[in-house]
């Protein structure tokens, strides 16, 4: 199985890079930018399809590799990646996503049974560019099968709208905190001990 990039429509890899360094275009596919990238795989991590791999001998000139659907060749009228353009089967095809998920879904209902009723791509993490469909489970293939359907990006939403809000009223807490503990006690005017004379 051709394992590559599944240019996500929102991909985990683009939110989880703390320097732009992978941006989606128009055109569906996600690509990676090696002038701006610093080497911190956070998206490896963020990938759900485990893709981006890095170039670990090249340590000074870091660079994450991964497919960028040949954005060059599509962006010519008419282009098509290369693997669609040069596969001997045909096994690839490649267009408007609707068109693609129509073309896949008669494939399944014609094949009655051939193909697993399933287009993998579809949903998962909240649907990609990049599909599927296959004659064995996809699990047989490899595919990891415990994706969420939502995309990636919405499970750390929330978490991530908290931090303004912890950066700011945090550090105001503490110095209240700081305060009250640094405070000298107050002395009690009933205590004769400590009265001055």
């Amino acid at each position: 199985v051709k394992a590559q990039c599944m240019h996500c429509n929102e991909p985990a890899c683009v939110s989880a890079c703390p320097v732009r360094g992978l941006r989606k275009t128009p055109e569906g596919a996600v690509l990676y930018d090696e002038t701006v990238c610093m080497g911190c795989r956070y998206c490896m991590i963020a990938c759900p399809f485990r893709i981006p791999s890095y170039e670990y001998d090249r340590a000074l000139e870091p660079r994450v590799r991964k497919c960028v659907l040949c954005i060059d060749r599509i962006r010519k009228q008419g282009g098509v990646p290369a693997c669609v353009e040069n596969c001997p089967v045909q096994a690839s095809t490649f267009g408007k996503r609707v068109d693609i998920l129509r073309l896949a879904r008669e494939r399944v209902v014609v094949s009655k049974g051939a193909y697993v009723d399933h287009i993998f791509g579809e949903h998962e993490a909240g649907g990609s560019s990049w599909m599927y469909i296959s004659k064995v489970p996809f699990a047989a293939l490899g595919f990891p099968t415990d994706l969420e359907m939502q995309p990636y990006v919405e499970l750390t939403k929330g978490a991530l709208r908290a931090v303004p809000l912890v950066l700011v009223l945090g550090p105001a807490l503490l110095m209240g905190l700081y305060s009250i503990s640094t405070r000298p006690p107050e002395s009690d005017p009933s205590d004769a001990s400590t009265t001055p004379r």
